[in-house]
């Protein structure tokens, strides 16, 4: 036989529960008739490399690559997780919580950065959303799922892990070393600036997080609120009960906040359950790349209702729900099997890439910020930068937009007592 009977039948058997699990979410579903002449070219294909390739090839490693591109193809955030690397990481790092401050998916085959949570090591290091991740520890993430790579990046406290950054107008990756700590998420905050703007941070959407929003509200309004700005740059954690009850306060009551679908089209509504705290005064959002899951929920319904507008770069894109299924040979299929639906009936999270995400109102930066910063910044463009060039490079884009967004509720502020 041209490939080892288990190895094969494993291999078989995989692709036909990924395909009938993972049928439903694709946006032409294929017939069965499809399926199979599919899994007659994985065959073919495997055969002429098995019988013609110029070396004897490692099919196990192939087969292995082959699975991963299908998960990856589907969205970023389903994978596949052989029994090996289950067994290796699923016990004895299941305890193992401390992290380097990142919170990742992947693009491009890579391991990519969405956000980084303050005080870590990864942002202390200067890493911000869009940073690509070549390897943890050695290994290449191209070759591994998103699953290995969330595992990989947890250890225990202060322990060390290395990782390699691709960046913008970098010659070649730089090696970083991350300390990982036990982390805390920072708690909401307000303060009121000039012309009676307040400022409202929401750095997560978990437990505790609506009560603490409701009460700076409260506070914000007692002092003369006159126009909100909410600040959900880099927001990625939290869960979609506590951001329905935030998204709540804000939005009239009866109003859609979003709606899940399953494969078969099944649907569940969640609707607005009372009257806004926030009065009639001009809001605006902040967002970035960073602002991702949870976040972009809370987001999208605001500016699907038009209470809010959005300033600063368009979000990350991840908008669904993944369940886990165990295989017969003890591998592993983590898979997205519900989608979010925007209050306008667009996905948060799309197949096309360029389709994901909310949009901003007001793009900040502009176009030709960063290439001025560089220009600015690095005396030859030859050198290396230095992880302090990208730390100076985030708080100036980060400062950028909140002048732009105070420009903005300035205006609307003038225009409205005109």
């Amino acid at each position: 036989m041209f490939l080892k009977t288990k190895s094969f039948t494993l291999f078989l058997s995989a692709c036909f529960v990924a395909y009938g699990l993972v049928g439903g979410l694709l946006s032409r579903v294929s017939k069965p008739t499809d399926t199979y002449q599919d899994l007659t070219i994985f065959t073919d294909v495997l055969s002429k490399v098995k019988r013609d390739y110029v070396e004897s090839p490692d099919l196990d490693k192939a087969m292995l690559g082959a699975l991963h591109g299908m998960m990856e193809a589907l969205d970023p955030h389903s994978s596949f997780i052989d029994y090996k690397t289950y067994q290796e990481l699923e016990g004895p790092r299941r305890k193992m919580s401390a992290s380097p401050g990142t919170i990742v998916s992947k693009r491009h085959g890579y391991v990519y950065v969405v956000s980084t949570i303050p005080g870590g090591s990864a942002e202390k290091e200067g890493l911000r959303s869009g940073d690509l991740i070549e390897s943890i520890d050695g290994r290449v993430t191209t070759e591994m799922s998103l699953w290995e790579a969330e595992r990989l990046l947890l250890g225990a406290e202060d322990s060390m892990v290395s990782v390699r950054v691709i960046r913008g107008r970098r010659n070649r990756p730089s090696r970083i070393s991350l300390i990982r700590k036990e982390m805390s998420l920072p708690e909401v905050s307000a303060r009121i600036v000039d012309n009676g703007i307040g400022v409202l941070r929401i750095p997560h959407f978990e437990e505790g997080v609506e009560k603490a929003v409701s009460s700076k509200l409260k506070m914000l309004e007692s002092l003369g609120m006159r126009g909100l700005l909410i600040d959900v740059r880099g927001t990625a954690e939290g869960d979609l009960h506590r951001v329905l009850e935030v998204t709540d306060l804000f939005l009239p009551e009866g109003r859609k906040m979003l709606s899940v679908k399953d494969r078969n089209g099944q649907e569940t509504e969640y609707l607005s359950l009372r009257e806004p705290i926030v009065g009639d005064i001009p809001v605006y959002i902040l967002i970035d790349g960073g602002t991702s899951g949870p976040a972009e929920v809370f987001v999208s319904a605001l500016r699907d209702h038009g209470v809010g507008e959005m300033i600063g770069e368009r979000t990350n894109g991840e908008g669904s729900i993944q369940e886990i299924f165990h295989l017969e040979d003890g591998s592993v299929l983590q898979i997205s099997t519900k989608l979010f639906y925007r209050a306008n009936g667009k996905p948060i999270q799309s197949s096309r890439l360029r389709d994901s995400g909310v949009l901003p109102d007001v793009r900040s930066p502009g176009q030709d910020f960063v290439a001025n910063f560089y220009f600015e910044n690095s005396a030859d463009d030859t050198l290396e930068l230095g992880e302090g060039f990208y730390r100076r490079l985030n708080d100036s884009i980060q400062s950028e937009q909140f002048e732009e967004a105070l420009r903005q509720i300035r205006q609307r502020l003038m225009g409205k007592a005109a």
